[in-house]
């Protein structure tokens, strides 16, 4: 009886699994159309002028970092990451929640 009531729960527990892979793929697929959606929308305005000046006080990695220290303002910030040789636009969304970062390949 014992073996069978824990093969039932194995086979639920299984069910949320696989339910919840499913709302992961779909949250991530609503993402990447959210993320393309803003880079449509916000590509023909990553210029000098419209970069959000935080006073070059310290280099910030991402979005999150700039989040985190109480810049609220979605827009481009100057960002480099640790591994990066040199510094570059991204396109912060702060709303949300904030932080996502958006990078698009300029060509």
């Amino acid at each position: 009886m014992h073996n069978e009531n824990c093969f039932q729960e194995q086979i639920r527990l299984q069910g949320q699994v696989r339910i919840l892979e499913h709302r992961v793929k779909q949250q991530q697929l609503k993402i990447i159309w959210l993320l393309e959606k803003k880079e449509i929308q916000y590509s023909d305005r990553g210029d000098e002028k419209s970069v959000i000046d935080l006073g070059e006080k310290r280099q910030y990695s991402d979005c999150a970092e700039i989040y985190n220290d109480g810049h609220k303002q979605s827009g481009f910030y100057k960002m480099k990451p640790i591994q990066s040789p040199t510094e570059f636009l991204a396109f912060c969304d702060m709303s949300e929640g904030g932080g996502w970062t958006t990078i698009s390949k300029q060509v």
